[in-house]
């Protein structure tokens, strides 16, 4: 995690003048140390300074410098601290006791007093509100520490070099933290781009990143660095910590740049209701999964921010299917699937929409492929965003859940009492965002009774589509997360095989919703609606 400093600075006599910081004159952050002593005795120095006003015995040094020290090991010990106090001009090599020695010098003459000086000094500025003046003297500290310390390479040495090494790391934190806090936060990202990419797991950083993206203006390119940064921890077992999902957060919860976005409810013959997001492009149909509605819809922060993506690059159009919202009730003596159906057709009519690009979620992806395989002629294409054919496993079909479990799960997550988190099913990656889980709880209650909830998914979960995908002319991209945990792989595997004309892309993430979690999902949709 070497800082870029420009031209470098390898003399290993040089007594430098620092315009903020002052005179260096014994120097260890990096190789040389600033004098002209051989390697064994520059190590000395090295552990001295970076142990004073402390003492260090002979015995300790002989062994971080030796694995095995030779019979000699004191003698030899004791003239490097000769040459070490020949060199040094303004700094004593001090005798305390018999066997041991520390180094005697102002904290303001050795590289490690001053960087620890300027950290100091940056947090007092930083809480003073100051972050700019902070990432200015933190930049100073920095080019002090120009390279890796000449600790010995041995193995009693090797955690003196890692703790130096973890608080380098912190020194370069600490600096881009203030840029990012700072008027600047953009001058943060090329360096913290390359060093989360040198290092995906290092999450403190990429909590950074995403930061200065959205202080920079730059929130589909944030939301895509909180995916990218969960995506590889998720990689090796690892959770996101709190401190990324609030930054995540603060990106969604922030107003959203409106394009030219209306949610003015309209009624397709008279029954069917929906709403016009938007007005350019392609007419694009985004089918809402499960019990979201359209008077919600952009209640929420996650929905909001995608749903706007979407409406800058087409005209987005949403209903309510039948029996939710604020459309009309099921018919119960017609099957479910086919009102819907019935829904989208209606509100093409309404708005006079010859063909339309279909967007179907989890369930509603059944929708979208059922009036794809009725009106080819009224699709101009698909994106299904983990959706099945066909829910349950059974013969010649080994995805998904069993029927007993599914109708278990059904039952459970529409009675309240039993307190199922429907949350963590739908989304795990924003369980634990307090204010979506309102929102969604919000949503719930008013979207459709227990018994009308009942028989939506279980329509949603008894429908088996695979023999329609044949018919199904319709250019379709298959997007699934990689994670999901509510929608197995292999219904989109499945969905891309055996559609006439599709192509799968899976995307880091564990979210059935298309809106949550990875913005990657919805950027490939955007980039499918541009070819």
């Amino acid at each position: 995690m070497d800082p870029k400093l420009g031209a470098a600075r390898r003399g290993m006599d040089v007594v430098r003048m620092w315009p903020t910081l002052g005179v260096v004159t014994v120097r260890v952050l990096g190789p040389g140390a600033g004098l002209r002593l051989e390697r064994k005795a520059r190590e000395v120095l090295t552990v001295l300074t970076v142990r004073a006003p402390a003492v260090v015995t002979l015995d300790e040094l002989a062994g971080l410098l030796w694995d095995d020290p030779p019979p000699s090991a004191v003698k030899t010990l004791r003239a490097h601290l000769s040459r070490i106090r020949a060199a040094l001009p303004d700094a004593e090599v001090e005798r305390a006791g018999r066997d041991a020695y520390r180094l005697v010098v102002a904290p303001g003459r050795t590289d490690v007093g001053l960087v620890a000086a300027a950290r100091a000094r940056a947090r007092r500025l930083l809480a003073d509100g100051r972050p700019d003046g902070a990432a200015t003297v933190l930049a100073e500290a920095r080019a002090l520490w120009w390279g890796e310390p000449e600790f010995p390479d041995t193995t009693a040495a090797a955690a003196l070099r890692q703790a130096w090494r973890r608080e380098r790391r912190l020194l370069v934190q600490e600096h881009l933290g203030c840029l990012v806090a700072g008027g600047d936060p953009g001058s943060a990202l090329a360096e913290l781009e390359e060093l989360t990419t040198t290092d995906p797991l290092d999450e403190p950083l990429w909590v950074l990143r995403v930061r200065a993206l959205h202080r920079a203006g730059r929130p589909a390119e944030a939301l895509r660095a909180a995916a990218a940064a969960r995506a590889a921890l998720v990689e090796v077992g690892l959770d996101p910590s709190a401190a990324l999902r609030d930054a995540q957060a603060e990106v969604l919860r922030s107003p959203a740049p409106a394009p030219a976005v209306t949610t003015a409810v309209r009624y397709a013959g008279g029954s069917t209701a929906y709403t016009r997001l938007s007005d350019r492009g392609r007419d694009l149909v985004v089918l809402n999964p499960a019990m979201l509605t359209i008077d919600g819809l952009l209640d929420g922060a996650q929905a909001r921010t995608a749903l706007t993506a979407l409406a800058e690059h087409a005209a987005v159009v949403c209903l309510d299917r039948s029996g939710i919202g604020l459309s009309d009730p099921l018919d119960p003596a017609e099957n479910p699937l086919d009102q819907w159906v019935a829904d989208v057709r209606r509100v093409l009519d309404d708005l006079a929409i010859d063909r339309a690009d279909l967007f179907g979620n989890f369930d509603t992806g059944l929708v979208a492929l059922e009036f794809a395989a009725r009106h080819p002629d009224r699709v101009r294409s698909l994106i299904l965003a983990q959706c099945y054919p066909r829910y349950t496993r059974g013969a010649g079909y080994p995805y998904g859940l069993d029927p007993a479990t599914t109708e278990t799960l059904i039952r459970d997550t529409v009675d309240p009492a039993l307190g199922v988190d429907s949350v963590a099913q739908a989304a795990p990656s924003v369980a634990a965002d307090d204010e979506f889980r309102r929102w969604w709880n919000r949503i719930g209650r008013r979207a459709a009774s227990p018994a009308v909830a009942t028989s939506i998914r279980a329509a949603a979960t008894g429908t088996d589509l695979r023999h329609r995908l044949p018919a199904i002319t319709a250019r379709t991209l298959v997007l699934h997360r990689r994670n999901c945990l509510n929608v197995d792989p292999g219904h989109a595997r499945f969905l891309a095989e055996h559609l006439p004309d599709a192509r799968l892309r899976t995307v880091a993430g564990t979210d059935a919703l298309w809106f949550t979690d990875s913005p990657e999902l919805w950027q490939h949709a955007i980039d499918f609606l541009g070819t």
